[in-house]
Order: structure tokens, then sequence, then C-alpha cells
């Protein structure tokens, strides 16, 4: 989410004032680039009464919620705000089965204001208009900046290097990379794994690695700064989330020119179109998955060659100034006239 606030910060920062609330105290990078930044509390109560009062006094302002919750967009049109932008970029509304009454109530409370629903993808709209509330979110794939990607972009040839990239997190699968590279390590002796990314199923991860008998070709390297030279550094990127609601890894690969094998999800198929290629099948059927994978290497060249034809047309596809642009749009539709700050 931070990328994506960043971002709009420095768009709309160089039109108008901008202003951020964090609902949750903690570190942020973008508290010098906005003309005010406030924040909430550990505490629901305290943080709910905060955003309230807060909303009340910018209630004539435009709001761009990204992904709070249902509970705070309702909180800003109690307090006046007027047809917010509440942003989706997920498809889990209640993480139990005893918030889903309460907070699908809250969502049908937000429908007389009118606030403006924006989904990341198809899948995620499609999803919130089954599971919330029956309405359908505009649909705005999210944006990159592709010019750091394509400066990297090259036309892999051979497969030295495959990577995992994103939260170690439950369902996420990232032990079934390991599994993946074990099956054809033996055939690849100069093939390594590289994982960037950190999370709580990390160790479990690492465990796998140790457990690997080609454990000295698997390397951690936590977080990465500088994603755009790790991809260009990369020939191969497995992806086998059992859940995603877009896919940035996917786009960000692809625009690099760098193949990405992926699990059978709806987001995934809705960015790659041409699921039969890259598709490897559902990751809780680990010996299909798998098989599929050996299959897929074996044709790595085929593989190489469509992501590489594929890299333009995804960078003109996602690129950050047109989704700049819908997202402006979008605004200036939602109240013609209204305080832009």
């Amino acid at each position: 989410m931070e990328n994506y606030a960043a971002s709009y910060v420095r768009h709309f920062g160089s039109l108008r004032k901008t202003y951020l609330f964090s609902l949750r105290p903690g570190p942020n990078d973008l508290t010098d680039e906005v003309d005010g930044y406030s924040t909430g509390s550990r505490s629901n109560r305290a943080m709910y009464t905060a955003f309230f009062r807060y909303c009340r006094h910018h209630r004539h302002d435009r709001f761009h919620l990204l992904n709070s919750g249902p509970v705070p967009l309702l909180l800003a049109l109690l307090a006046g705000v007027r047809r917010p932008l509440y942003h989706i970029h997920g498809t889990l509304f209640w993480k139990h089965p005893i918030d889903r009454w309460f907070l699908r109530c809250a969502w049908w409370m937000t429908l007389p204001f009118r606030p403006v629903f924006v989904a990341n993808s198809r899948y995620t709209a499609g999803t919130f208009k089954r599971t919330a509330v029956p309405l359908g979110p505009v649909v705005v794939n999210n944006g990159f900046d592709a010019a750091p990607l394509l400066a990297g972009r090259r036309h892999r040839t051979r497969l030295r290097r495959m990577a995992y990239v994103g939260r170690m997190a439950r369902g996420k699968n990232a032990e079934l990379t390991v599994r993946a590279f074990n099956t054809i390590a033996g055939k690849f002796p100069d093939l390594e794994l590289h994982f960037a990314g950190t999370g709580p199923e990390e160790d479990d991860v690492r465990e796998h690695a140790l457990s690997s008998p080609y454990r000295r070709r698997i390397f951690f390297h936590g977080w990465v700064g500088d994603m755009p030279t790790f991809y260009a550094s990369m020939d191969l990127v497995l992806f086998p989330s059992s859940h995603e609601s877009f896919g940035n890894v996917l786009v960000e690969a692809m625009i690099n020119g760098l193949p990405v094998l992926t699990s059978d999800l709806p987001a995934f198929a809705e960015i790659q179109g041409d699921r039969s290629m890259f598709n490897l099948g559902d990751p809780l059927d680990v010996t299909a998955f798998i098989r599929n994978f050996v299959a897929a290497v074996e044709r790595y060249a085929e593989l190489a060659e469509k992501a590489f034809a594929l890299s333009g047309p995804f960078a003109e596809r996602f690129d950050m100034g047109k989704h700049l642009s819908r997202i402006e749009g979008i605004h200036a539709d939602a109240e013609p006239g209204q305080n832009a700050s």
C-alpha cells in the first residue's frame, strides 16, 4: 500500500495540497512530502475517534482510502466526507466468520452515501460484488514505473537463476519453490534459487532449504531495495500463491522480460491472458504442480521468447502514468468543483 500512497502523494502533490492519515502509528517515509501528516492509534477506539475527527475537519476535501476496511469508510461518510474513493486491493473482506455479519453490515451502510469503489482487477471487483455488497467497482489495474524494469530487459537464453519474490506467508507457498528447485537442480548443475522477501513463514522455508541436497545453491536476500536489478539478474520466477487479488510480481517481472510460472488463479489469468503457457495449476496438488513445472522448464526457450515479446505491451498496459490519470479522472468525476486537497 505504501508504494501506491507514495505515487499518489507525488502525483497529486504537484497539483494541490495533500494530506496523509495513517490509521496506525509507525515509521513513514512520506511525512516530508505531504502538507500535513496525522496518525491514529494502536487502540481501535482511539484510532477510530481520531480518524472521525480528522474527517470532520477535512470533510470538504477529497479522500482516497487505500483498503482501510468498511469501518473507516463509514466513519468518513458519517463525518460528512462526500463521495470518497475507496480503493480495493484484496479479496479477503473479513478475517474470521464472526466478523462477517458486522463488517458486511458496515459495507451496506455506506451505500446510501454513494462512495466510489475502485478495484485493482476484474477478479477483485467480482469478489467484492459477490461477498461484500452487490455493487460493481470501477476496475483500474495497478500501475508500475516501467522505465527501471525496461532498462534491464534482456532476452534470456539459458536457465541459471530462478527466484521466488514476495512475502513468505501462509498461502503464498514459498516452500513449494524449494521442492520445485530440488526436482530439476540435479539436471541443471549451475542452477541457483534466490529468495527476495521476508515474512512469518520464512523460518519454515529456510528449513526446507537446509534439508535440500542442493542447499549451497539456495540464497535468501531478505528485503531487496533495488528490485529492477534483482529481476534483471534472474532467468525465471516461480509464483505459486494460492490467493492473490492482482499479482505485482508477475507484472514487474514480465515488464523486465522475465518469464514467470504461476499457479492457476483468476487474477493471474486476467493479467497473462495465455494461461496454458505459464500456468502450472493448483499449488495444493503438489505432484501435478511440480510435474507441470518440470514440463515448463523443458520448454524454457519458448517461455523466455514469449516473456521478452510481452515486455513492451505489459509496460504500456500497466504504465503508472495511465493509472494515475485514471484515478485523477475518477476523483474529478466523483465530485466536480469539490476542494481537491
